[in-house]
């Protein structure tokens, strides 16, 4: 591969994001729900009535963007915050009747877009692609993690 094919792939994974990101809102946005609810969502759907700390274990979102979703999403009335009475320091989040009744819309809407997304592509191409996606980002998790990438930081700025 060479230097512009590797941009030409940036370039085109990054568009595809976008699009994505754009037709999924377009579909969620009668419901009141971004794209960038939806982690918080499933989990809550799974498991409701959990601590902030709780759901940021299981979702794997920085702290502040987890706080600025959760606070739009309660303005929005799918979540509620509650005090927990033994210890007024947490919240428990609960999903309101509104929360818990998009369920079924949500996953249509990606049950949608998904289909015209998969338009054309066997069983074996999304299965490839996903593998692909997969590896690509535990090697990049690999790297971002590499006691070595510290190391070359440290003396490229000496």
């Amino acid at each position: 591969m060479t230097h512009s094919d590797n941009a030409l792939f940036f370039t085109q994974l990054s568009a595809l994001q976008r699009q994505y990101s754009k037709a999924l809102s377009m579909r969620l946005e009668p419901y009141d729900v971004r794209p960038g609810y939806l982690n918080i969502l499933y989990c809550l759907w799974e498991k409701d009535d959990i601590t902030q700390k709780e759901l940021n274990v299981h979702i794997h979102i920085e702290q502040a963007t987890l706080s600025n979703s959760l606070s739009r999403m309660k303005r929005d009335g799918l979540i509620e915050q509650n005090p927990n009475p033994k210890d007024r320091r947490l919240n428990h989040i609960t999903l309101t009747e509104k929360g818990r009744s998009l369920k079924n819309a949500v996953h249509s809407a990606i049950d949608d877009l998904q289909s015209i997304v998969n338009k054309g592509l066997t069983v074996n191409d999304r299965r490839y692609f996903n593998r692909i996606l997969r590896q690509m980002t535990e090697q990049i998790e690999n790297d971002l993690n590499d006691p070595c990438l510290m190391l070359f930081d440290e003396i490229a700025d000496d």
